[in-house]
């Protein structure tokens, strides 16, 4: 009976996958853009997650150059500043191991009973598939990817031993993947080819040997950052029993191309503890924050666009102590958290829809243009990744007091260092 089963289903599949198309076929273009899928949902968060860390800690460094707080002032008095963060990218944050997870192996029998129907005929069961194309990308794709679990193991499927994660840069960094030969060599081990019949099998080998994927993907070559810098505008105001109140904001701009447009907002307490001493040799204090970020970014030939939302929790504890009233030594220990959601839309890479034959072949060193009857890639993909990572950082600092300015330095350490800078004016 299974069998019977399964011959049905590869005749009935083999017309199938027919190129209804002059230049390309749905199917082999549908089960790309699946694998492709596969591969960068696997990738997305080692990718971004070096950048993820440094945004937590450089977002939560300059949020204060001395823990005093006035208890009570008769006017309200405003701390206008601008604040700069520089940190230098590790090498260790510019790459990460590449991989691939097509989830868990399917059971074909239960496969085929979910795309397809059996019936008794004349004393014979006959596998039908449903008619519908959906059923038939259905079991196309489970049967073309438990072939690509069996690649993995067998070493046809070629990950390269490194990628670069955002920071990093490598160009054309490619994922191989099996070709049709490969394919069959791993067919013809599988338990449910041995008990095929030799039509059965030559149905097989047909829409396998037939089917045509790119011979690789690419994955993101990364932006080549070494350095992070970054400038915020704060206002402070106080005080009020001991309490200053934080904001920050940035409107929407461009400061690099390649990370795209930014906004930035945060508020944020701060409460003095000193102010409850009988005594005070130095001055306390505690804070916290919240702040979010908006990127929106569009990438390459094929338009990639994302949109990074983040939320930043901050909290810190500070000390600092004042000489002549002229010069402020300060350190504090902050827990920071950043949990970001971002959602990228994309269609296939330009060099996976020319081995498609979804755009036509350009010349050396150009781009692909578009035809009518080659229109590229229309099918835009969607997928959402969520990243976090908490951070526990110790900042060392010195203020100058210079009449109602302020000048600042210090330098965080965490898992991404950062060297700050401000300069504030009070009124």
């Amino acid at each position: 009976m299974m069998q019977r089963i399964l011959a049905g289903c590869i005749i009935i599949l083999s017309a199938t996958c027919l190129r209804t198309q002059t230049y390309w076929n749905p199917l082999e273009v549908d089960i790309t853009r699946s694998i492709t899928n596969d591969l960068f949902e696997s990738n997305a968060v080692p990718y971004v997650q070096p950048m993820v860390t440094a945004i937590n800690a450089t977002s939560n460094a300059r949020f204060y150059n001395t823990a005093f707080i006035p208890e009570s002032v008769e006017q309200p008095y405003f701390r206008v500043s601008i604040n700069g963060m520089l940190g230098f990218v590790r090498e260790d944050m510019r790459w990460y191991k590449p991989d691939i997870d097509f989830g868990p192996r399917i059971n074909v029998p239960q496969a085929m009973a979910d795309y397809g129907t059996i019936r008794l005929v004349n004393g014979k069961f006959v596998y039908q598939i449903k008619p519908t194309y959906q059923d038939t990308l259905g079991l196309s794709e489970a049967l073309v990817k438990e072939l690509l679990r069996d690649a993995l193991d067998s070493s046809y499927f070629v990950l390269p031993d490194s990628a670069a994660t955002l920071f990093g840069y490598v160009p054309d960094n490619r994922v191989g993947l099996p070709n049709n030969q490969q394919l069959l060599v791993i067919l013809h081990g599988r338990a449910e080819y041995k008990i095929l019949d030799s039509a059965a099998k030559a149905a097989l080998d047909t829409l396998i040997g037939g089917m045509t994927l790119p011979p690789y993907l690419t994955l993101p070559p990364g932006v080549n950052l070494n350095a992070i810098i970054a400038a915020v505008p704060q206002l402070e105001i106080g005080s009020l029993w001991g309490t200053e109140a934080l904001i920050r904001f940035i409107p929407p701009v461009e400061f690099d191309p390649n990370i795209g447009e930014f906004s930035f907002w945060g508020l944020g307490l701060k409460h003095s503890l000193s102010q409850y001493f009988p005594e005070r040799w130095f001055d306390l204090a505690v804070q916290v924050s919240y702040q979010g970020t908006n990127l929106r970014n569009t990438v390459g030939f094929t338009e990639s666009k994302l949109e990074a939302n983040a939320n930043i929790f901050s909290s810190n504890v500070q000390m600092s102590k004042e000489i002549e009233q002229v010069l402020n030594f300060y350190t504090g220990f902050n827990y920071e958290r950043i949990n970001v959601i971002s959602t990228y839309t994309y269609v296939l890479p330009q060099e996976v829809q020319i081995a498609l034959g979804l755009l036509p072949k350009p010349p050396e060193g150009k781009q692909a243009v578009p035809t009518p009857e080659q229109p590229g890639d229309q099918v835009q993909q969607k997928s959402i990744v969520k990243v976090n990572n908490v951070n526990l950082k110790w900042t060392i600092g010195s203020s100058l007091h210079l009449g109602n300015f302020w000048l600042a330095i210090d330098y965080s350490v965490s898992q991404f260092n950062i060297l700050s800078f401000g300069i504030a004016y009070t009124l």
